[in-house]
């Protein structure tokens, strides 16, 4: 079943003018990523009947979705302190750091489908208290950038799980795509961290 991977580059370094004023500056991004929002739901409906009759997903509906998440993806991740770089409005990805996939499979489930409103409940319940968690942590790296220019990698990586947990569960109430959201697992970075540079070996002395 396919899964939607997100995933972002860790820059220590921030920029605190940019951090300071991040809610105002995504305002118009907030706007367009609402309203496109509720047009994605829209077209959730019209799959569902879609998915409950035929057992399959359209792929013009699903692409129109995707591009919405895509879009949203940017957008949160910059809300959340992710990144510096202003995103794009639209389907241009422009110069944010980040990936996100997912890939389209036709075939789908009618059961689970047919009662996602029923089996995303448990997921829902769990990202409620992960997003409180991810406000708190949020507020805090808001601070700790403005005082000392950077982001603390463990608040940072908090705040990317949360958003992926976020996302995918997204996809899946918009059924976009089968694969249970769980919070912590399945997608593997896209920007790992860089290895460690190799030092010379020096053989040890022969022994006399």
């Amino acid at each position: 079943m396919s899964e939607l991977t997100y995933d972002v580059t860790y820059q220590e370094t921030r920029n605190r003018r940019t951090v300071a004023f991040r809610v105002i500056l995504a305002i118009p991004h907030l706007v367009v990523s609402t309203v496109w929002g509720y047009f994605a739901e829209i077209l959730a409906v019209v799959q569902w009947f879609i998915i409950v009759f035929t057992g399959r997903r359209n792929e013009a509906i699903w692409n129109l979705q995707q591009a919405y998440l895509a879009y949203y993806g940017r957008v949160m991740g910059y809300i959340s302190l992710l990144f510096d770089e202003y995103p794009a409005f639209g389907t241009d990805s422009g110069t944010v750091p980040v990936r996100s996939e997912i890939s389209f499979e036709e075939s789908a489930n009618r059961l689970t489908n047919g009662l996602r409103f029923l089996w995303i409940i448990p997921a829902a319940v769990i990202a409620i208290f992960v997003s409180i968690a991810a406000v708190v942590v949020l507020i805090i790296s808001w601070f700790a950038i403005l005082v000392t220019g950077t982001h603390p990698r463990g608040m940072w990586d908090f705040l990317l799980k949360a958003l992926r947990f976020s996302l995918q569960l997204q996809a899946y109430s918009l059924l976009m795509t089968d694969t249970y959201p769980k919070y912590g697992e399945g997608a593997v970075s896209a920007y790992p961290a860089p290895a460690p540079t190799p030092t010379s070996f020096v053989p040890p002395p022969a022994p006399s």
